[in-house]
């Protein structure tokens, strides 16, 4: 019986030596944190920064400036180790634990990323390209720079992605981006030469029969598209940038010799003289005329007229032009009615307008339909329909 009681009671001291126990390492383990220091005292998003102090263990969470850090690390009771988080702002760094959070006396500097470039798009083109600049830290950017000549126009778009234009003066090099965080560079940019508009200088010879060959000189003849002798489409070839050599085409009359390039037009200032055969001799020549409206956002309507001669009218090949940098350039074609009404859709875009009438040779070539261009029309988007000559 004695022995029972003996056993009891050291079975009773036991468990309360056991609790005694869990109640002391429970409070160890409430034990609020302390943050004493840590290195480095400032740093841009993504910084690693190791934190100094006690009660670590169990760490939940860690803030910099009251932004949540979204990774770290907890090394051991007296060290964590985290990683500054995107939007972070300068101000203390605070760790929590479930014994509660404790803030560092003094404030972590947050600075700004130092940018970097990982790619340019296009690498090369004239002045007002539009460059589209891909890396880190971008956001702030200051300026932008085409080896050295500051870019007028440049917009940030994101954090990793900003547009610049090439600005006048430039020429080839690195562009370099400067944001609150420092300076980067980019791959070489090549500055390109802007296509040229055409000029004509002289043509040889001056006169001469349907099948002739002319030598046209000038200045931007490597781009041409087109080439038209007294308003006659003809055939040509691309010398060089200077030269470009015609064959006067069948139809053609006595009259200017125009050459067309993406940059623009180029009209002789004398005419070649069409002889023999090819001038028109023998031949009724019916005058046209054409009228053009605007309307909408953007239709082109009007109508060809031939007095006396409706057949000029009918079919009547058409030419709508924009006038852009001093020239006429052609933004849409297309055939009249048999009535010589025509209705072309339009890009919508604000600017003068005029439409063109093709000479024609009709009838087994006994008649001629003259040519004949419009007076100008201007259109503005915010206006519904326009027919005013400009």
């Amino acid at each position: 019986m004695r022995r029972h009681r003996l056993l009891r009671s050291i079975v009773v001291m036991l468990t309360a030596a056991v609790a005694v126990s869990t109640i002391g390492i429970t409070a160890a383990s409430a034990l609020p944190p302390s943050v004493t220091s840590f290195t480095p005292t400032s740093g841009g998003a993504g910084t690693s920064v190791t934190i100094t102090g006690s009660s670590f263990t169990g760490a939940t969470g860690v803030t910099f400036g009251g932004v949540a850090a979204t990774t770290f690390t907890v090394d051991s009771d007296t060290q964590v180790t985290a990683v500054v988080p995107t939007g972070a702002t300068t101000g203390p760094i605070a760790v929590t634990t479930p014994g509660g959070t404790m803030a560092s006396a003094t404030s972590f500097t947050v600075t700004a990323a130092t940018p970097t470039v990982t790619s340019i798009d296009p690498t090369s083109g004239p002045v007002g390209t539009i460059v589209t600049i891909t890396g880190t830290g971008l956001t702030g950017a200051t300026g932008v720079s085409f080896n050295g000549t500051a870019a007028t126009s440049f917009t940030v778009i994101s954090d990793t992605q900003l547009r610049a234009t090439v600005p006048a003066g430039a020429t080839t090099g690195v562009v370099t981006i400067t944001t609150p965080g420092g300076t980067a560079t980019t791959a070489t940019f090549t500055v390109t030469a802007a296509a040229a508009v055409p000029t004509i200088t002289s043509f040889t010879p001056t006169s001469g029969d349907i099948g002739t060959t002319i030598t046209i000189t000038g200045t931007g003849l490597s781009g041409v598209t087109a080439v038209e002798i007294g308003g006659v489409s003809a055939s040509f070839t691309v010398v060089s940038d200077t030269e470009i050599t015609v064959v006067v085409p069948t139809g053609a009359t006595t009259g200017a010799i125009t050459l067309t390039t993406a940059a623009g037009t180029a009209t002789s200032t004398t005419n070649f003289t069409v002889t023999g055969g090819g001038g028109g001799g023998g031949r009724d020549r019916h005058q046209t005329s054409v009228s053009l409206g605007l309307r909408g956002h953007l239709v082109a309507v009007g109508r060809v007229r031939a007095a006396g001669f409706a057949e000029c009218a009918s079919h009547a090949r058409l030419i709508i032009q924009k006038r852009a940098r001093g020239n006429w350039r052609a933004v849409e074609r297309d055939n009249a009615a048999t009535n010589g009404r025509f209705r072309i859709v339009l890009e919508d875009r604000a600017g003068k307008y005029r439409a063109k009438v093709h000479r024609r040779v009709i009838n087994g070539g006994n008649d001629v339909c003259v040519g004949s261009v419009s007076p100008a029309v201007r259109f503005a988007p915010n206006v519904t329909g326009s027919g005013l000559a400009a």
